[in-house]
């Protein structure tokens, strides 16, 4: 048998490597974070907004309410054409997090690392830079520049989560496909009482940065973060020196007292690993895809990969799966990462539009936006980010209902802890509707031998004589939720630890060969799956 460090190494202690180690510490699985920083440093707003469903996650280890507390929930996203309002989209507030948070990405590491430095499945280890790496049939191995010089570490597996300037993707040598965009962005946090709604602003055209756009979001404490389009020959530095970049502010905010808190330009990448998976090497987060940031996708879709991998490597330490299973994570996250750049493509298309006769039609679009609803309709600010459905898995069962492969739907529930994601993500679950116990017993007759949560949802009222012993019964009375389920009759589910529905069936006698299915320890047929 090898000796390893830890059966996993985490390269990279961002938000998308903390939330790794610490969803494997939830199941068990101890791991060791390299991260090349010697302490955690600030960064200003960077990353500023993760969704409620994201929330979730973190809300599995205990750090969700402290972010959801210190952020800025808003539920209305303003356009505007030409300092003039065209559209507010409104989303839902949900029962949990949602719908979406303003904080900085230094405060979410902050809460995190927090977390794993208490937790004893977590060694995170600062001023640790990987500089080689090597893998062979039983692990990885890899060198460490370290504050006490070079060393050797082994682990069964590696997940490289070291950002968008990975030197795990140049060690490894990966495919880093897609482009970087030519023009330049600029960031600007400045602290100031703007008599602005705390709700996401977007601005097309507007008379403070003509011909181009600019964002604003909310941030804790009075802190706006300022996100321009810049012209090409803008140069910021030369701005803060000769009063410009005050005029620049000014322009924005008029006259209200302001401090700058951070400044950063970037450029934005369209890119994406040609493998999430190499070998026993998995990469996550910006170390696999860059994202713009329109609709806020990067650290989102980050912690989503984390939370998608480590229940299946928890799955492989733990003795439940092989190492087949990996590639599940490559599929399902690979076509994530692709739908997302799909979208931002779209988006980056209208903001930037590539030719003379697309610029033209977006200065038309933009002109009849003020009087013309279908235009409106197609002013492109950026799509939200949202929870990827994992419809073409090798371990979700194919479509038959329009919830397979999605995050679980919550569901409000008359008993602690009042709703229904607050029960899941810990392992596989068996998630049981019906409206007697009778027929959940019918139900539930091979789920109560499997190793899986047996949780089953009923009305006010309903009998539950004949519910299994081992099942956990919650009662809910909201009937629109109920029929997103499909209770009619009773049904069953099979909840994946990420949270997502994998299967579902009326009868019972199939629930054994569908979680086999969904937790990638059966590959034979699921009724109504392919070959």
């Amino acid at each position: 048998m090898t000796d390893f460090d830890a059966p996993v190494g985490i390269v990279g202690a961002g938000p998308v490597g903390l939330v790794a180690a610490l969803r494997l510490a939830r199941f068990g699985v101890p791991t060791v974070l390299l991260e090349a920083r010697p302490e955690l440093l600030k960064q200003g707003s960077k990353a500023c907004l993760i969704q409620g469903d994201v929330l979730e996650i973190l809300d599995k280890f205990g750090c969700a309410e402290t972010i959801r507390d210190e952020g800025v929930t808003w539920t209305v996203a303003h356009t505007y054409v030409r300092n003039r309002v065209i559209r507010s989209a409104e989303y839902p507030r949900g029962l949990g997090f949602g719908p979406f948070v303003n904080i900085s990405q230094h405060r979410i590491e902050q809460v995190l690392v927090e977390a794993a430095e208490a937790n004893p499945l977590c060694d995170l280890r600062w001023g640790h830079e990987v500089v080689e790496v090597a893998q062979d049939s039983d692990g990885v191995t890899v060198r460490v520049d370290t504050p006490d010089g070079e060393r050797d570490l082994r682990f069964a597996h590696l997940v490289a989560a070291d950002g968008v300037r990975s030197k795990m993707r140049e060690l490894m040598q990966v495919d880093w496909t897609g482009y970087t965009h030519k023009d330049r962005f600029l960031i600007t946090d400045i602290k100031a009482k703007l008599p602005l709604a705390k709700e996401r602003h977007f601005h097309y055209d507007p008379s403070f940065n003509p011909g181009r756009q600019l964002v604003m979001h909310p941030q804790p404490n009075d802190i706006w973060r300022i996100d321009w389009q810049l012209p090409p020959d803008a140069d910021i530095e030369a701005e803060r020196l000769d009063g410009r970049f005050d005029q620049r502010v000014r322009a924005v905010i008029g006259d209200i007292p302001y401090e700058i808190d951070w400044v950063s330009t970037y450029r934005f990448h369209q890119r994406v690993v040609a493998r999430l998976r190499v070998g026993r090497v998995l990469f996550a987060g910006d170390a696999a895809h860059s994202l713009p940031p329109y609709g806020s996708r990067g650290m989102n879709s980050g912690i989503q990969d984390a939370d998608n991998l480590a229940w299946k490597l928890a799955s492989i330490h733990n003795g439940e799966a092989g190492e087949e299973l990996l590639e599940s994570y490559h599929v399902e996250r690979y076509a994530a990462a692709r739908e997302n750049l799909r979208v931002t493509e779209a988006t980056i298309r209208f903001m930037v539009p590539p030719n003379r006769l697309r610029r033209w039609a977006r200065a038309a679009l933009l002109g009849l936006s003020h009087s013309l609803g279908l235009a409106q309709k197609h002013v492109n600010s950026g799509r939200m980010a949202e929870p990827y459905v994992y419809t073409c898995s090798p371990i979700v069962q194919p479509a038959d209902d329009s919830l397979l492969g999605s995050f679980a739907p919550d569901l409000p529930i008359v008993e602690e802890p009042l709703r229904l994601r607050r029960l899941l993500g810990h392992r596989f679950v068996a998630l049981c509707f019906a409206t007697t116990g009778r027929r959940a017993a019918e139900l539930l007759q091979q789920a109560r031998s499997s190793s899986c949560d047996l949780i089953v949802v009923m009305p006010e009222g309903a009998p539950t004589d004949g519910v299994p012993a081992d099942a956990r019964v919650v009662r809910s009375s909201d009937a629109a939720s109920l029929a997103r389920y499909g209770t009619v009759g009773g049904a069953w589910w099979v909840v994946r630890p990420d949270g997502h529905l994998a299967a579902r069936g009326t009868k019972g006698e199939d629930f054994a060969a569908a979680l086999r299915f969904s937790a990638g320890v059966d590959r034979t047929l699921v009724k109504g799956s392919p070959a």
